[in-house]
């Protein structure tokens, strides 16, 4: 029940020889203690066939690329990607595995704790710890297609989510039968990527887009007037409308969603949004309030009372040029604007036609 012949001066030999125990028990109908007890000992000294037990050997590999491929159709089925395997040249999502070695600059722990991770894009760089039991169909080891997906999800653009039985929910939660995305994956991809039909993999009873409930207050992203406009994570236009967002690009818009299910905890409404490319910080503001976000996901003590700067104010925006974040308040001839301990130094003079317009 061993993957490889134990080596007592392994620091994860006791915990390889526990698993191997579990799994040995549970397949006997016994307590998976992982202890060698009485009722273990007695199993093991049966007779019984010669032939090795398969159930704790590690996945034959197109046992993985079958869970991989089962991993990308969860998003290809819930919004507007294509997926091809491909096994040289330039790929915008790289699949491989590892041990706890110099193979990467983030290495992995053993077994347990960190499964695997993922990069966004464009790197698209998704690694699997080798040293994880890795299953398929069984409620022993780790299940492959689940962690493989969210990790994929990362690789696509996407954040962790606040639900707890969501895919992109930062805790893996186990095997599951029939396993379904939740809404909020299914928002959160279609978003970034756009709308597949027929979508059948929505399991949470929360109202979907388009639904009578809420029809009646999206906006038209033809014709709506827009709150605020900026250029967000992974290159992505972000529009919004009352509490409404959409994404926008050259092959027009995808369908708006509430703002609360990509940020959660922020409110519509809003005055003023920018991205920052160099700290991936991304800035709300409303009134007098402002809310930072790394990617997705708020950052501790948001949102913060504005200070040192006028509330209100009705643009901000980012100057690839020298790294800055510029705000915009009309009305104010000049001013040099420090929100606290958030920002520096963003005194910006636009030069047009020989004069100097100053913000």
């Amino acid at each position: 029940y061993l993957n490889d012949p134990a080596d007592p001066q392994d620091p994860s030999y006791l915990e390889e020889v526990i698993e191997a125990l579990r799994v040995f028990q549970g397949v006997n109908e016994l307590p998976p203690t992982g202890e060698l007890d009485e009722a273990t000992l007695g199993v093991m000294r049966q007779p019984r066939c010669g032939l090795e037990d398969p159930f704790n050997k590690k996945l034959h590999k197109y046992k993985v690329r079958k869970a991989l491929r089962s991993a990308f159709k969860y998003w290809s089925d819930a919004a507007d990607l294509t997926f091809t395997e491909i096994d040289f040249g330039r790929a915008d999502i790289k699949i491989s595995f590892h041990k706890k070695d110099g193979f990467c600059p983030v290495p992995f722990d053993g077994r347990g704790h960190v499964l695997a991770h993922a990069e966004s894009p464009e790197s698209g760089i998704v690694h699997f710890d080798e040293d994880e039991f890795w299953t398929e169909a069984s409620y022993y080891g780790t299940n492959l297609r689940i962690v493989a997906a969210h990790e994929i999800g990362h690789a696509l653009g996407l954040g962790h989510s606040q639900f707890r039985s969501a895919l992109m929910a930062p805790v893996y939660a186990g095997y599951r039968i029939n396993f379904r995305l939740h809404s909020d994956d299914v928002n959160g991809i279609q978003t970034l990527y756009g709308k597949c039909k027929p979508i059948s993999t929505i399991t949470s009873s929360t109202p979907t887009l388009g639904s009578p409930v809420e029809s009646s207050s999206i906006p038209d992203p033809c014709t709506a007037d827009l709150d605020a406009i900026m250029l967000g994570p992974w290159d992505k236009t972000f529009a919004f409308s009352g509490d409404y967002v959409w994404t926008i690009s050259d092959m027009g818009h995808n369908s708006p969603i509430r703002i609360n299910r990509l940020w959660w905890e922020l409110p519509g409404s809003l005055n003023a949004a920018v991205h920052s490319q160099r700290t991936n910080k991304t800035y709300f503001f409303k009134g007098s309030k402002v809310w930072r976000y790394t990617r997705f996901m708020l950052d501790y003590g948001y949102p913060k009372q504005v200070k040192r700067a006028p509330p209100n104010i009705d643009a901000a925006l980012y100057l690839q040029i020298n790294q800055k974040l510029v705000f915009i308040k009309v009305g104010i001839k000049q001013s040099s604007i420090s929100v606290n301990e958030y920002f520096k130094n963003v005194l910006v003079i636009f030069k047009e036609k020989g004069h100097r317009t100053k913000f």
